[in-house]
Parts: C-alpha cells; structure tokens; sequence
C-alpha cells in the first residue's frame, strides 16, 4: 500500500492504493474512485456524500509509469517496488488500473488511442498524450499491446483493445501494393486522429499456416509477431480472402480482409508468384501462400491445380483451378510458349529455356505443339507428368 497527499476544499488528504482516504491523524475519512471525467471522487464515510476533484492529471512518463498530478505538482508515481507492481488491463477500451498489483482495489480512466510507426501505443487521458514504449504481439489475431516498467522490469501488462481489423483506409484492394492493416475500435471515436491504429509493418502471408502474420522490428523490445487465426479462401482471379475469427476471451470481432493479387507465372524462380494489387508494379509485396500444384492430363490438355490448406485450425485441403487447357506450342525461332485459359480469358507466355524437354523418343510427357521435332515437355514449374 502507498499514499499520495491530494488536496480536497482546503484540506491534505491522503489517498491510499488500497482505495481509502486519510486525513493526517490518520483517520479514515472516505473511499477514492475515479468518474466518467477522469477526476478524483472522494466519497465520505458516514454517508457524507461525494466530492468530485477537478484538475488532476493523469500521464505516464518515460519509464512507462503512471503518475498523479495536481497542478503542477506530481503526487503519486505508479512504481513496481517490494509492496507491489501497478498493474493495467483494458475492459471496454476503458484502462483498468490496480495500483498495487494485488487485486484488492481498482479504478478506471477514459482514454483515447493512437499508435506510432515504430509500433509504441499513445494514451491520451483528459487531452494529455502519453506513449508507452512496449510492443504488439499475440498468437490469437488480438491487438495486443504489452508494456513494463523500465525502471524494474517484471512481468508486462497487456493492454488488448477491443474491435475488428480492416485494410488500411486508402489501400484499397485493386490499388494498393502492399498488405496493410488498420484496427478499427468498436467506438472509433477513441482513435487519436493524427495518430491512427495502423500496424507498423505490411502483414505477410505465413505459408506454413496460410494466414497473415505481422513481423516487425519493436523500437525496444527486439523482433515481434503478431499471428491472425481463422480461413482463407481463394476466389476468381485469385482474389485471397482472409476470415479473422471471433476471439472467445474478448478483444476481436470477425473480420473479413480481402486481397486483390495479380497471378503470374515466374518461369524465372519455376513457382507460381501472386503481387498484390489488380497490376503488378516495381514494389509490389508478393504473396506465398503454401500447397501444391496438381495437374491433370487429357487429351494433350493440361488442367492446373493448387491444393491448399484452408484454415488455422484442422481441416482437409481446399482446391482451386488455376488454369485449364494448358499447351506448349513451338514457335519461331525454337521458342516455346504455354497458352492457358484462366478465369476465361485465353493467355499466353513465353517460357523458352524453362521447361524440361525429353525427345521424341522418350514416352509420356506433353507434346509440343507445331513442333517438327516431336519433343516433349516432362516438366514445368515443379510439376512432372
């Protein structure tokens, strides 16, 4: 338990950690709480009434810990000491704080939220900016905010803010070229304007899981991953569709994340490569999403596959069509070139040098085309036949 002196009508009180106020014989006066203003309320013992305590202010300063002012003059200092570590929670977006870690008593205060672009998150209480130097991080697709005091660093206090995720205001899916993600508060009110929620890094699909991870470099606190849950689902035209799922323990609402890419075949790396956006341009972020190609043989037409896994959580693979009636055709000058059909419009590229030829005395294989020579095409893009 620690003290603090705050001055009511005239008098020095002595506000406790535990809740209670002294007067200086010691003698128990009231209990303190805080209102929907943020100020001090003195509540008398006996039935005396309340006193609502107007021009205190409420900041946390560079050690990450939160102070009690009045006037000019600092009251209280929320330090982790032998008594007790201060610890902090969010319920509702509103902070929760319990000054002496031991869950006997606590009190709430109205913010408002913004983050910065090395990812440190601002508390703004009565018009007062504070940032506290921690870091996002959280394996249940939360926007988790962990922070600790610099002076003793213990345990962190977790701040998880309530709402939904969604694309980046501006970035919108056939425009922009990178995957970035915004956290919209279920009262968007409490947003600092100037400084908005956006997450510091574009997110990247994880190809192990199939879903969007965030990894970024903590101004303090080394590398961080922030790891979303729930489905992903890829459409025509390879649009990748991201289902967020409902955290049960609080904090995210399903959110739905839609990816415009650009689909092409990089005869270069012999993979199939998505860029973000509806064109692909000179920084557009690629996309890895894991499967496997599976191809299907008829009539010399080949049918292009990609199984891949459709959820965080247990599931059979899902399968879409790449592309259908693939053939490899000869052209002049000993070039060979693929022509497909994708969504329903007739492609073709140029791949000479990137497939595997086997001649015509070999069997199996997919023939090439206007070929004068019979050769065959054995593989393409990891894929035998």
């Amino acid at each position: 338990m620690r003290q603090f002196p705050i001055e009511v009508a005239g008098q020095m009180l002595q506000f406790d950690s535990d809740g209670r106020v002294l007067d200086s014989a010691a003698n128990d006066v009231g209990t303190w709480s805080t209102t929907a203003k943020n100020q001090l309320r003195l509540k008398k013992a006996a039935g005396g009434g309340t006193v609502d305590i107007d021009g205190i202010v409420w900041a946390f300063n560079a050690n990450n810990q939160l102070t009690i002012s009045q006037g000019s003059r600092v009251a209280f200092t929320g330090r982790t000491t032998t008594e007790g570590q201060p610890r902090f929670k969010l319920a509702g977006n509103r902070l929760v704080v319990d000054p002496d870690g031991d869950n006997n008593f606590e009190f709430e205060l109205r913010c408002k939220f913004g983050l910065l672009p090395n990812g440190n998150l601002v508390l703004e209480i009565n018009g007062v900016q504070s940032t506290l130097d921690g870091y996002i991080e959280d394996s249940k697709s939360r926007f988790r905010f962990q922070f600790a005091d610099k002076e003793i660093s213990r345990a962190p206090s977790s701040l998880v803010l309530a709402g939904q995720w969604e694309r980046k205001a501006g970035a919108a899916d056939n425009a922009d070229n990178e995957i970035r993600l915004h956290f919209l508060l279920d009262d968007p009110a409490l947003e600092i304007a100037a400084k908005p929620l956006d997450l510091p890094a574009a997110v990247k699909v994880d190809p192990t899981r199939n879903h969007l991870a965030l990894d970024y470099e903590s101004a303090s606190n080394g590398r961080r991953r922030l790891q979303f849950m729930g489905s992903l689902e890829i459409k025509p035209g390879f649009t990748l569709v991201f289902q967020i799922d409902d955290v049960k323990d609080g904090g995210v609402r399903k959110s739905r994340i839609q990816i415009q890419t650009t689909f092409e075949w990089d005869v270069a790396r012999g993979a199939l490569s998505l860029y973000v956006g509806r064109t692909k341009g000179p920084n557009s972020q690629v996309v890895e999403v894991g499967g496997s190609l599976q191809v299907q043989l008829k009539k010399g037409e080949l049918s292009w596959d990609f199984a891949y896994r459709k959820s965080t959580a247990p599931g059979g693979p899902e399968v879409t069509t790449i592309a259908t009636k693939l053939v490899f055709k000869a052209k002049s000058g000993n070039r060979i070139e693929i022509e497909y059909v994708q969504d329903g419009k007739t492609k073709k590229l140029d791949i000479t040098g990137k497939v595997v030829l086997e001649d015509a005395t070999v069997q199996g294989g997919v023939q090439i085309i206007n070929d004068p020579s019979g050769r065959r095409v054995k593989a393409f893009v990891g894929v035998t036949w």
